[in-house]
């Protein structure tokens, strides 16, 4: 069975995530919403995607998508993901998942109301190792762990206009890279997954 993907915004995250979803036997990415037309036009046809739309409404309107990946600035991904969902497709989150827990409560309402599928889209999670990692702690080949500390770090020229310096975009380190952290422990993950 495949499954059709519609990417909501046009940036260099949408453009990653179009290259790399055509990896997969079992998925077709049929539709990009853009604000402009031109846009739309010009990511649909790098891509190759038959649907063009003008407006984040007429994507998520579309039929023949399953599935919307949220690619927009942090600062509206609640917003975004929410109207996906209230037109019954189902959403796939580019990181961060909202600003606030209160966003992200919202759009967790809304999921469970439309019957509708919400998830951040926090690929370190899904990485091989991330597995390894479950496993030897599962299986007790490194004992019992009792404290992780995990950095990450990146350089970026400053850029005033770029969104990962603005607030009111959601930009900055703790939005951007804070929420790279892994729970690695199963019962803490059953946990999570429970509270969600």
């Amino acid at each position: 069975m495949s499954i059709s993907w519609g990417i909501l915004g046009t940036g260099t995250i949408a453009g990653l995530f179009a290259s790399d979803l055509r990896l997969l036997p079992d998925a077709d990415l049929v539709a990009v919403g853009s604000r402009a037309a031109e846009t739309a036009e010009s990511f649909g046809k790098r891509f190759g995607i038959p649907n063009r739309h003008a407006s984040y409404e007429a994507l998520v309107a579309d039929d023949a998508v399953d599935v919307i990946y949220v690619a927009s600035p942090h600062a509206f991904h609640a917003e975004h993901s929410r109207m996906a969902m209230a037109a019954g497709r189902h959403v796939l989150c580019e990181k961060p998942l909202a600003l606030s827990d209160n966003q992200a409560a919202g759009m967790i309402e809304t999921a469970r109301s439309e019957d509708v599928f919400l998830m951040e889209a926090l690929w370190t999670r899904f990485l091989p190792v991330m597995a390894d990692v479950r496993e030897r702690i599962g299986d007790g080949a490194i004992g019992n762990p009792l404290y992780v500390r995990a950095d990450i770090g990146v350089q970026i020229d400053f850029d005033p206009d770029d969104r990962l310096f603005d607030p009111t975009l959601g930009g900055g380190a703790l939005l951007d890279l804070a929420d790279q952290k892994q729970r690695v422990d199963p019962e803490v993950e059953e946990m999570f997954l429970i509270h969600i």
